[in-house]
């Protein structure tokens, strides 16, 4: 096989997994991240086992699931307590579940397998133009650095990617009217330890709560993400309301969410995520692909 000079845009979640892969296939890889230092941010995430097969593969599975939870069951009721829908990972094979996880712990194991397996990674780097030449790609930074030439580029930049229309790709970016307010917190006892809890009320209200493990801190409580259901053009007014009233709101759904919301003192500790979804025709092209949520990005 040839070995080929690759350049990896984005330092999120497929941007580092295609690296070490690559680079332990005999490549010469560097990552470009605009970030000036690593940051993980966002909240906790469920992984599904289709991802875990991916984190075995790169040796890090271990690592990763000492500090998640695992989840067994997705679960939701209607606000009158109705069942809507109930999953469970054994009714389709009893060694499959989810796992419940903090970006900052997946992020950890990715850099130190970057690390280890020798990929160059490049902070403070930010791609804003690429150029072709003779079938290759170079890369632009702000700063106007060059970098390159190189044999295969992928684009990992995330959902908003600054390259996929650069590269040559057309795909539709969909931005949803609806997002979510997230908090994390220990919880007191008030929701079940294995499984994503959602309670709706019609097709405007969702609350839920997914266990998300001990984040970073290996010997630290076990945690719980709260998401709530926000229109983002309300997002504004809501936080300019006093914090009371927006708990009031989901106390009307889950009464005995109590305890969990009495860690909220400051509008500060709640995130508001924004969702969309990419679709494109096409995932690559003459020495460029594009990977994870620039390629195919969704709530």
């Amino acid at each position: 096989m040839r070995k080929l000079k690759i350049a990896v845009v984005g330092c999120g979640s497929a941007g580092p997994a295609a690296a070490i892969l690559l680079r332990r296939q005999g490549h010469d890889v560097e990552l470009f991240e605009r970030a000036p230092l690593c940051l993980p941010v966002g909240a906790g995430f469920l992984l599904q086992p289709s991802g875990m097969t991916v984190l075995k593969e790169l040796g890090i599975y271990g690592q990763v699931a000492a500090r998640g939870s695992r989840i067994d069951r997705l679960h939701a009721i209607e606000r009158g307590g109705r069942l809507l829908m109930d999953l469970r990972y054994a009714d389709v094979d009893r060694s499959l579940s989810g796992l419940g996880l903090h970006r900052p712990v997946l992020l950890e194991a990715l850099l130190g397998a970057m690390t280890e397996a020798g990929v160059m990674i490049h902070w403070d780097w930010e791609v804003v133009d690429l150029l072709r030449e003779n079938g290759k790609s170079v890369l632009i930074s702000t700063r106007g650095e060059r970098s390159g030439p190189y044999d295969l580029l992928v684009v990992a930049d995330g959902a908003r990617s600054a390259l996929r229309q650069k590269a040559g790709f057309r795909g539709i970016n969909h931005s949803y009217p609806w997002g979510a307010h997230w908090f994390i917190g220990t919880n007191p006892g008030v929701f079940p330890q294995n499984e994503l809890y959602q309670i709706v009320d019609g097709t405007r209200k969702l609350l839920g709560f997914m266990p998300t493990g001990t984040g970073l801190d290996e010997n630290g409580p076990s945690l719980t993400s709260l998401f709530w259901s926000i229109k983002l053009s309300d997002d504004e007014a809501v936080r300019n309301r006093p914090l009371d009233a927006w708990k009031r709101e989901i106390l009307a759904l889950h009464g005995g969410a109590g305890p969990f919301l009495d860690q909220i003192s400051d509008w500060s500790q709640v995130l508001t995520a924004r969702y969309g979804d990419v679709r494109m025709h096409h995932w690559h092209g003459e020495g460029v692909v594009i990977l994870g949520d620039a390629a195919h990005a969704m709530s």
